[in-house]
């Protein structure tokens, strides 16, 4: 690849001006993102891409794996059917799931960048014509946000923040809109954030989210990098699986936090893949 992946991700800040990755489709018409959930327990380990037809390489490689869903594999989701794993210069791998039973890449091992590889069809799990694609590092087994590495897309829209509430020992749950007062204690946070590429479109998981208590960052939530451990998948390098991000219907949960007698500021941040960016700011007394 043209650039290798952590020295981007160091730089996050400046990611989305920075590619390596060519777009494995002709539409950049999302179904699914990086980090949302799709099922029980699982999360969307990289793109699903809406009415696709060719399938392109995303950068030169090597032929790795070519999956048959009729005889299945134990290193690679079944929800692909089948499905194209392709290895690049740097240990990265790409995949590609979601393909026709004639679109087998036998004819030579190697492809280049922007090369048709195959067509979509209705193998894995999704609707006809969608293309799952993902990222992958074999090596550090982490899955890695496609976008982080695909070109910017055109996306001029701030992720929305709302229903942010906070939850008690007690499960007691306060609405942080019109919210004045609350006694000291441990309060799980909640809050219903989510981005979207055009007006009226899907709504997805945003790249980023941030909270602040009193100026003091306590928390990142970054949609950046997915690890398996004991069978679990973790959001980067926090503890958060899906089970816990998505532990409430419609609202993210963003970790506890711990309110002391006086004045408190909360403060959280969700940020896109494209810079766009929206903050939400309470006041309350603590009690």
């Amino acid at each position: 690849m043209k650039r290798f992946f952590f020295c981007i991700l160091a730089a996050a800040v400046c990611v989305a001006g920075l590619s390596a990755l060519e777009w494995p489709a002709d539409t950049q018409k999302f179904l699914r993102l990086f980090g949302q959930r799709i099922g029980e327990n699982t999360f969307e380990q990289g793109l699903t891409f809406e009415d696709v037809t060719a399938v392109r390489a995303a950068d030169d490689g090597i032929l790795l794996i070519a999956l048959d869903k009729k005889y299945g594999t134990g290193s690679f989701p079944s929800t692909l059917g089948n499905a194209l794993i392709f290895l690049h210069d740097d240990g990265l791998q790409t995949v590609y799931g979601n393909l026709d039973a004639n679109a087998v890449f036998l004819s030579r091992v190697t492809t280049e960048s922007n090369a048709v590889i195959g067509r979509t069809g209705n193998s894995g799990w999704g609707k006809p014509n969608d293309l799952i694609f993902q990222v992958s590092d074999s090596q550090k087994k982490v899955y890695i946000n496609p976008l982080l590495l695909l070109p910017s897309v055109n996306d001029k829209i701030a992720p929305q923040i709302q229903n942010v509430v906070l939850i008690n020992e007690q499960n007691t749950a306060f609405q942080m809109n019109g919210q004045k007062t609350v006694r000291q204690g441990s309060y799980e946070l909640y809050a219903d954030i989510s981005d979207t590429a055009s007006q009226g479109g899907l709504s997805f998981s945003p790249f980023r989210i941030t909270i602040f208590v009193n100026g003091t960052n306590i928390r990142t939530i970054p949609f950046e990098t997915i690890a398996e451990k004991d069978g679990d998948s973790y959001l980067g390098n926090t503890a958060f699986t899906d089970t816990l991000l998505y532990r409430r219907k419609n609202e993210l949960y963003l970790g506890k936090i711990i309110l002391n007698r006086g004045k408190s500021d909360i403060l959280i941040t969700a940020r896109d893949i494209t810079g766009n960016e929206k903050s939400e700011r309470f006041t309350i007394q603590v009690d």
